[in-house]
């Protein structure tokens, strides 16, 4: 509380310092105990952080540089227990050579109760923020994130801002994160890229979770990617990768048309051993899923195109609750000219069930929807199911099974 306070105290003094024409760089130390260690390296003004340590063997490296005339990179570390590892490591630059005189700013805040805990954390740019809790014992995060996009979270209600948020309670459990948001220019006309949000929550021991997100402008304006995974339990696996270009806008209202290339993910887990690998290109993809009991394997990879206009959207819900099971969903969208959707609904309750699924809309499509539920409640069961629509088709399957040992098998094109 006391670091938090002595933050606060810093940011403010350096804001009337820069009101005042001054550059300053400012710095808090706070050791309680033995052996702790804590080296700060400050560069070119504008650089604020603010280190507590109690207990033994901790260590904080920070580093920051800012090359803004307006910028600022904040850093925050709190450190209670033992070998306690932090690195913090800033970098403010200019989104182009033509956006010097920005107020773009990097924020970073760790906090750290147990033994032999690592956070690590790179940011590069501006309009970077994380934070990252640990509580256990031998944990590990790391968050990287790049941003040179110009877009300003004042001026847009998404902005172009990464945000990382990650929590680990337990022993030996991993997070990974990595963001990237730039902007690009195709046939001369500027696309801007647009904002990645990560939540990481994981409460047990040995589970891992990796997500990546980036929002470039190519041939079209980056994707707003969203993702947020939850794991309870031990020896979870949660894999999340988001990114592309927008396919092109549709709707009446700008809300509509950044609606159509967001792409969203949301993972919970509890149980075992449970897997979940989630791809998600180009927007507007949404995918959910829930897996709870053990054994349990899910991978939904949903694609479209990047070039066409229409929102060109894949819609995918898993839920697993049992053991053994194993659900597999690809969706792909090719739209040229118009809208095309894919949805997919798996549900399973039970165990050793096996669910695949494959919905895919032609490059020729002009409107191609894909629609399929699957619902099994018992043992042993197994459905695999295929569709493919050609221009103006539409393939539309439900299949529900109760009992054991059922089997099921359907092809539409």
């Amino acid at each position: 509380m006391r670091t938090m306070t002595a933050l606060a105290l810093i940011l403010a003094s350096v804001s009337a310092a820069n009101a005042a024409g001054a550059r300053s760089n400012e710095s808090f130390i706070e050791q309680v105990g033995a052996y702790n260690e804590a080296t700060i390296n400050q560069k070119n003004g504008n650089n604020n952080q603010a280190t507590s340590q109690t207990g033994q063997d901790n260590r904080v490296l920070t580093s920051q540089v800012n090359k803004l005339a307006r910028g600022q990179n904040n850093s925050g570390n709190v450190q209670v227990g033992k070998d306690n590892f932090a690195s913090t490591l800033q970098t403010n630059t200019a989104p182009n050579a033509d956006a010097t005189d920005v107020r773009f700013r990097n924020n970073s805040f760790s906090a750290q109760y147990g033994r032999q805990n690592t956070a690590l954390a790179k940011q590069e740019g501006g309009k970077n923020n994380q934070g990252t809790l640990q509580v256990g014992d031998m944990n590990v995060s790391e968050v990287i994130q790049s941003n040179s996009s110009v877009t300003s979270p004042s001026a847009s209600p998404v902005g172009g801002a990464n945000n990382a948020e990650t929590k680990q309670f337990g022993k030996e459990n991993q997070a990974a994160v990595s963001q990237k948001s730039a902007d690009g220019n195709a046939d001369g006309e500027f696309q801007p890229g647009h904002s990645n949000a990560s939540m990481s929550l994981q409460v047990g021991n040995r589970n891992e979770v990796a997500t990546e997100q980036t929002s470039v402008g190519r041939k079209g304006e980056g994707v707003r990617n969203t993702a947020a995974t939850v794991q309870f339990g031990n020896d979870n696996l949660a894999s999340t990768k988001q990114g592309g270009g927008a396919a092109g806008s549709f709707g009446d209202t700008p809300e509509e048309q950044r609606a159509n290339f967001t792409n969203a993910s949301i993972i919970g887990q509890s149980g075992a051993k449970n897997v979940a690998e989630v791809e998600q290109a180009n927007g507007a993809n949404t995918q959910a899923l829930f897996q709870r009991g053990t054994k349990n394997a899910a991978s939904i990879e949903q694609s479209t195109q990047t070039f066409g206009t229409g929102n060109a959207s894949n819609n995918a819900l898993t839920s697993q609750r049992g053991s053994k099971n194993l659900a597999t969903v690809s969706q792909s969208v090719a739209v040229p000219l118009a809208l095309g959707n894919n949805n997919s609904l798996i549900s399973q309750v039970g165990g050793s069930n096996v669910v695949n699924a494959a919905q895919s809309v032609g490059q020729q499509a002009t409107a191609g929807n894909n629609n399929q539920v699957s619902m099994q409640v018992g043992q042993g069961n197994a459905i695999q199911l295929v569709q493919a629509t050609g221009a103006n088709v539409t393939n539309t399957s439900f299949t529900a099974q109760y009992g054991i040992h059922n089997t099921a098998t359907v092809v539409q094109k």
